[in-house]
């Protein structure tokens, strides 16, 4: 017999495929142009950023260098001061006022970086500050400076000597500066807004490529976005550092190049990538086809079976052959497991039905002896006292319940509406026996009436509530009480009576399966209607007797609705 060919392994076919095929060729053109690329333009940004950043500190050092001089002039040419000391002797306000005006717009207002200039004296009085402004920063610019940053100002100032401060109030920078006198104490302040736009303008091509700080003397002036900011400079790591000094004062710009994207700045690479992809499309369509048929419908069709063999259908197997050695190992096992488990079940299934149906005939036929000999004293009984038309009605309540309690039939689950019917006689006939005494109330839900129940899973509670205490009261109340809980479907009743410890430690006894058959009646019926309830629902079929409230007694079922 010629031996069969074992298909490769797949492992085999796809690890060869996929290298050979798209991963190898893809990755080491990529690779190699990544690496390449990257390295030429983290060079050449490099260089562009010193060139830039150098050129930009200069530009901004002489412009600074210019405000800081201007500032200068007002301490070194007297004027301010002269007048100053004039109005200390005369007190001519309007003399000092004319002078420092003058004065204030003769030096500045023509200086396109100092939009406006403000002088204030540390005298107290009705001194009022001095300004100059150009025409696109009047009114509003000395109004914002005489009620929002004077006091401030003077304020932060009496901390410094003959010191230059870069204040930044309401996104606008300031350079302020003491005037002092011949005793060399500060009289009075002169404050200088800078255009800001004008001022870091050279610092705009270093910002195209990446994140600025510009500092002055330790203390941040620009943040990340080219706002003013006060916080400390930046010390992250990967920022390129560069410094200039203007005297005593030193500018220092920290700059990072945006990070380098290889497919979005390299349009050479694009175009190279595309081309590539069409070489190897048809190696991509062929691994597709591959993996397709030799993974994916292996895979589909053992899910599938799964799927099948989940949803009741046992012994399915797989009748197509694998195209790998793998799945076809696969298939055998599975078809070989659902064979024995549906054999298995088979056999299972038809032990438990045999012993289950045995189970429920023996338990239903305890109840008949018993049931019947109760219900026969009792027509007897109204039989020797009257003879009347009760007797007839009684004996219609007894047929009904005899051909409930045999079950003829064969049916082991009937509808709720016939339980209850079954129920209906047997209270019938003993309200012939208490008359008034007895008092009924029905909570029914008509919807559950067709419902499936265990043949005989009501009467039993029924009749033990009014054997064994509302006989004995001779007459109570009795409630009968059918809902849905969620999924389950709830029996109870609920009648007058009283447990005692002993009654509870004996209806205990009476549930517990170990306990065995005394021949009770009580006994008989509880034990048979929880032992059914086991047999049918298993746990999830409850049977509970519990002392509900004073003088109030509760039996219930509680099992899945069918």
């Amino acid at each position: 017999m010629k031996k069969t060919k074992q298909p490769r392994s797949l492992r085999a076919r796809l690890l060869a495929t996929i290298l050979l095929c798209w991963v190898l060729p893809v990755l080491s053109v990529m690779v190699l142009a990544g690496v390449l690329v990257g390295r030429s333009y983290e060079q050449s940004a490099r260089q562009a950023l010193e060139s830039r950043a150098e050129n930009a500190l200069e530009q901004l050092q002489i412009r600074m260098e210019t405000v800081f001089e201007a500032s200068k002039r007002v301490s070194y040419d007297g004027v301010v001061r002269n007048s100053y000391r004039l109005y200390q002797q005369n007190g001519d306000s309007a003399a000092l006022y004319r002078t420092v005006t003058d004065y204030l717009n003769q030096n500045f207002t023509r200086d396109e970086r100092i939009p406006a200039a403000f002088l204030s004296y540390w005298e107290a009085g009705e001194i009022r500050p001095y300004a100059a402004s150009r025409g696109d920063f009047g009114y509003s610019s000395q109004k914002e400076y005489r009620e929002n940053i004077e006091a401030d100002v003077l304020k932060r100032m009496a901390e410094v000597d003959t010191d230059i401060l870069l204040l930044e109030y309401g996104g606008e920078l300031y350079v302020a500066r003491n005037l002092l006198d011949s005793h060399f104490q500060p009289y009075a302040t002169v404050v200088l807004l800078c255009d800001r736009a004008l001022l870091f303008q050279s610092l705009q091509p270093v910002r195209e490529m990446g994140q600025v700080w510009l500092s002055l003397d330790g203390r941040l002036l620009l943040d990340g976005e080219g706002n003013l900011a006060t916080r400390e400079e930046p010390g992250e790591e990967g920022w390129h550092l560069f410094e200039a000094r203007s005297g005593a004062h030193v500018f220092r710009l920290a700059a990072s190049i945006e990070e380098f994207v290889f497919w979005r700045d390299v349009p050479q690479i694009q175009q190279a990538t595309l081309l590539i992809l069409l070489l190897v499309l048809p190696l991509l369509v062929a691994m597709i086809f591959l993996f397709r048929r030799y993974v994916t419908r292996p895979v589909l069709a053992l899910v599938e079976a799964s799927e099948r063999l989940e949803g009741g259908e046992r012994g399915y197997v797989i009748d197509e052959k694998a195209n790998s050695r793998e799945f076809q190992t696969l298939y055998e096992h599975f078809n070989t497991m659902s064979t024995e488990m549906k054999h298995q079940f088979e056999r299972s299934y038809l032990e438990q039905q045999a012993l289950q149906q045995a189970q429920v005939k023996a338990l239903q036929s305890q109840i008949n002896p018993h049931f019947l000999n109760n219900t026969l004293e009792i027509i007897n009984w109204e039989a020797r006292i009257a003879e009347n038309d009760r007797v007839s009605a009684m004996i219609e309540a007894l047929s009904v319940m005899m051909d409930g309690a045999l079950g003829r039939d064969g049916r082991s689950q009937i509808h709720l509406r016939e339980e209850l019917s079954y129920v209906d006689a047997y209270l019938y006939i003993i309200r012939q026996r208490l008359g008034e005494r007895l008092e009924i109330c029905k909570e029914i839900d008509e919807s559950l009436l067709e419902r499936m129940v265990p043949r005989l899973i009501l009467q039993p509670l029924v009749e033990n509530a009014v054997e064994h205490d509302i006989t004995e009261r001779r007459g109570g109340e009795l409630s009968l009480r059918v809902r849905r809980e969620g999924e389950q479907l709830c029996l109870e009743v609920e009648h007058d009576g009283t447990m005692t410890p002993a009654d509870r430690e004996s209806i205990a006894e009476m549930l517990s399966s170990r306990v065995a058959d005394t021949g009770l009646s009580a006994q008989v019926g509880l034990r048979n209607v929880k032992q059914r309830l086991e047999l049918i629902y298993g746990e999830k079929g409850v049977l509970r007797v519990e002392q509900c409230g004073p003088d109030r007694i509760l039996a219930g079922v509680r099992f899945p609705m069918k």
